[in-house]
């Protein structure tokens, strides 16, 4: 219902009229245009990703930022954690958590803040993909613990930021994002080609120019770029894996509203993984993913609460 309220919204011209400039396109490719995180937020991105971190470094980066401290105690609040007392003391907070726990909600209300503040029909739309993102980045976090790949976090991030090219085009360029992009979950080559063709861009370099410019790891940015043909990765290509899986994995619950009839061999990413883990991880895979996707809608939940409520 609100996809074609939105759709009508921008649909006050026939398409060839509104055919974006030549200025438009080389504006969206220039690294200024693009929205970035705040800098506390790319501090704690990257802090995810050091192995070394601890809950005492966490504790300090949340304590300077107001948002992601009401992220933490409302989280540490919930019914989820709180045990018998409430607490206001974020160390308390944190620990409660868990560095994982502390690292989700620092994503989460972080990437979040780059379409804040947007129009609203811009806004709803966006939530929609990031209800998406969060879905991706705890499967994918699931999965790296069910397969015992070792990553320490920035299968979450990556996840997370997946298609974040998807939010930037939804926030630069409304009209076209509404005709191209159905909100459908059913991404294939085909919405690669129709980027390409209309905008001289798609999704996944659009998102990998973002993560760039906002300085986050090399393995991030791979996982943004090939998601979409996880194959083709040589650098990080476990890690895009694991991505491309929970992303055609949270496509395909989202789509058919069930995870009975999915067909594992058939997701995107497990030909990779199955070729470079073996069959053991492959059968750990399918044996996790109805126990995954249950738990990572539950997660997905509480997470959306929290990101919309601070």
């Amino acid at each position: 219902m609100f996809f074609k309220a939105f759709t009508r919204l921008f649909r006050r011209q026939p398409v060839a009229a509104v055919i974006p400039t030549t200025e438009l396109l080389r504006d969206l490719t220039k690294v200024e245009s693009l929205p970035t995180l705040s800098d506390t937020s790319v501090r704690a991105l990257q802090l995810i990703h050091d192995p070394q971190a601890t809950l005492a470094d966490v504790t300090e980066l949340v304590r300077r930022d107001g948002i992601l401290t009401a992220g933490i105690l409302k989280l540490a609040n919930s019914l989820a954690y709180r045990g018998k007392y409430p607490t206001e003391d974020v160390a308390k907070a944190t620990l409660r958590l868990g560095l994982n726990g502390c690292r989700q909600v620092i994503a989460a209300v972080g990437v979040r803040s780059v379409f804040k503040h947007r129009s609203p029909q811009v806004e709803e739309a966006c939530e929609v993909l990031l209800r998406h993102a969060l879905f991706t980045a705890i499967l994918t976090s699931r999965f790296n613990r069910v397969v015992q790949l070792g990553f320490q976090g920035e299968e979450f991030t990556a996840g997370l930021l997946h298609d974040i090219g998807r939010i930037i085009l939804c926030t630069r360029v409304p009209y076209w994002f509404s005709e191209l992009d159905l909100l459908s979950f059913h991404e294939d080559a085909q919405t690669l080609a129709r980027e390409r063709k209309w905008l001289r861009i798609d999704h996944c370099v659009l998102g990998a120019e973002f993560a760039k410019v906002n300085r986050l790891p090399d393995s991030v940015i791979s996982a943004i770029l090939h998601h979409h043909e996880p194959e083709s990765e040589r650098r990080h290509p476990l890690l895009v894996a694991l991505v491309a899986l929970a992303d055609s994995l949270a496509n395909h619950v989202q789509q058919d509203h069930k995870v009975t009839n999915v067909r594992v061999e058939q997701l995107r990413g497990f030909a990779v993984l199955a070729q470079r883990e073996g069959p053991v991880a492959c059968a750990a895979v399918r044996a996790a993913i109805s126990e995954a996707v249950v738990g990572a809608l539950r997660e997905t939940r509480a997470m959306l609460r929290i990101a919309q409520e601070v």
